[in-house]
């Protein structure tokens, strides 16, 4: 399996469960706001995960909504339970109808809930945005840049954790970080305490803002079939139109229906799995819990050694702690692996012959407006197809995907446009300025090229390095030497990692197809990609 490069740091086991807990320090205003807004309000999560067609004696029965910390956040309302909706039907399992009627009322309470909280979501959306042009407005008045303006009000005032700081929280969170290394626990929380504090600070310059720039609200955001050219808030005399808000929540929306989807599918298998088991039970005329036994529970075995240590060496990137550290948990996770795999078989010998007709299916994924910039680009400005990736040079998943894109796009003759944009995560401390060496190759007509050389040697991307590569490829090696050394590309970076985080990127590499995003990072699904959206004739890409 390849693994995507994360927006924020991911452990397989014993990373804390903190809301908002957070690898990254938010840099702008408009960082934080959106990155809030999107790992906050787009998840809907199940306390137990399982896979699709497993046997559990146990099903999962509930979600938990995460917090929501946005810069000045509307006075909280009073929750009150809404009336359930009339059922859904999920599936038809030989000839009886499974409804969200069988699920527990909570599940059933938040499912229906989704679309109130895109709702609200659209409602933050609106508020991030107002406070944006705040921001930007301020800047210009200041005659500096919005990045400026929070460094100086924000960035600058943020102060740094105290051990006494550290040590109270990870007191006060000790739970959360039970077998946790002191040495793997401290930074992140320090990190997470930083950015509470950035919070705090940047809630204050947006109250302060909003003192002395007028903000009159239009029409409700929330209103139906509300025209794209509505306005619903005029900030110092600049109208926000409904169309613009409604772009920007697509990916929002699709994620928090996307979840709300395999949670209810989760549910539903499982319920067909306990009628299936049921009646296998009746059948045999031995209880359920009888064959749960003789099929998972006596043939779950405990990993050796060797496989323990053959699983840390191979995933030891994506830990955190020595082997002898995490030994206990891994043993744990390699058993659940194995009863898993046990569920799954039980599940499909019980379905083999069974007669399942689903009558739910996964919502559509949004077409969403991605500009192309004045990005590198190889093709006709013209195809019919548009492929944008967003990519890290220093991410392993987006070197592994290189020459995945490259035979496609061989093949693909003159009926797709291929450009590339910058999303440098910060784990990568070499990311950003390898960003900037391709954009300055890209000024000397060789930004291909120079990536095919970065991507091949991630290992070494420091600056000497990266002139190194230039002078291989026979640039201009003052002029690229000088573009390097003065940042004259930073800016570029910058705005196509904010354009990343309103198109709802959270990981490397990220690909869209005129407007699609491309979910399975593969040869054949890119095709399939690329011929549907050639059969359509139509692309949504804005040039």
């Amino acid at each position: 399996m390849r693994y995507l490069c994360s927006y924020t740091s991911s452990l397989i086991i014993g990373f804390p469960n903190l809301p908002g807990l957070r690898a990254n320090s938010m840099k702008s205003v408009i960082s934080v706001l959106a990155l809030n807004l999107l790992f906050s309000l787009s998840s809907v999560s199940i306390a137990q995960k399982t896979k699709r067609g497993t046997v559990r004696s146990r099903p999962p029965t509930t979600i938990t909504p995460q917090p929501s910390p946005l810069v000045a956040p509307p006075p909280a309302k009073p929750v009150t339970a809404k009336p359930l909706m009339a059922p859904t039907s999920l599936v038809v399992v030989n000839g009886q109808t499974l409804t969200t009627a069988d699920f527990q009322p909570a599940l059933r309470q938040e499912l229906e809930s989704v679309e109130d909280k895109i709702g609200e979501a659209r409602r933050s959306i609106l508020d991030l945005q107002i406070n944006t042009t705040l921001l930007q407005l301020e800047a210009k008045r200041r005659g500096i840049t919005s990045s400026r303006l929070y460094e100086m009000e924000v960035a600058r005032r943020i102060p740094v954790p105290t051990p006494a700081q550290i040590k109270k929280f990870i007191d006060e969170n000790r739970a959360q970080f039970e077998g946790i290394d002191p040495a793997v626990a401290t930074p992140q929380v320090e990190a997470y305490l930083h950015d509470e504090f950035e919070s705090r600070l940047a809630d204050d310059l947006v109250r302060r803002l909003r003192r002395t720039i007028p903000v009159v609200m239009g029409l409700d955001v929330n209103t139906p079939n509300l025209s794209a050219e509505a306005v619903v808030a005029t900030i110092g005399g600049q109208p926000l139109k409904a169309g613009f808000l409604s772009e920007r929540l697509k990916p929002i929306a699709y994620k928090m229906r996307l979840d709300a989807y395999e949670i209810e599918k989760r549910q539903a298998d499982q319920l067909v799995d306990d009628l299936l088991l049921l009646a296998e039970a009746n059948r045999r005329q031995i209880g359920p819990e009888e064959i749960i036994r003789t099929e998972i529970s006596e043939k779950v075995r405990t990993p050796t050694e060797a496989e323990v240590v053959k699983f840390y060496s191979e995933n030891k990137a994506r830990i955190s702690g020595d082997l002898n550290t995490v030994r206990n948990q891994l043993t744990s996770y390699l058993q659940g692996e194995e009863k898993q795999r046990l569920e799954k078989e039980l599940s499909d010998r019980l379905r083999k012959n069974a007669d399942i007709r689903w009558l739910i299916a996964e919502p559509p994924q949004p077409v969403q407006l991605i500009s192309v910039d004045d990005d590198p680009a190889q093709g006709d400005a013209n195809a019919p197809v548009t492929i944008v990736e967003f990519t890290d040079f220093q991410c392993p998943a987006c070197a592994a995907m290189q020459p995945v894109l490259e035979e496609v796009l061989k093949s693909s003759g003159n009926k797709v446009r291929f450009v590339v944009r910058d999303f440098p995560l910060a784990q990568h401390q070499n990311a950003r300025k390898a960003a900037e060496a391709a954009n300055a190759a890209n000024a000397q007509g060789k930004f291909f090229e120079y990536i095919s050389l970065l991507f091949k040697r991630q290992n070494a991307l420091d600056v000497p390095s990266l002139k190194k590569y230039a002078a291989e490829l026979g640039l201009n090696q003052p002029r690229f030497d000088a573009a390097l050394d003065s940042g004259a590309y930073a800016a570029e970076i910058k705005h196509d990692i904010e354009d990343g985080e309103i198109y709802g990127i959270s990981s490397t590499p990220t690909i869209f197809i005129n407007g699609v995003m491309l979910r399975t990072l593969s040869a054949e699904a890119l095709r399939e990609a690329i011929d549907r959206a050639a059969a359509t004739k139509t692309s949504v890409t804005p040039r």
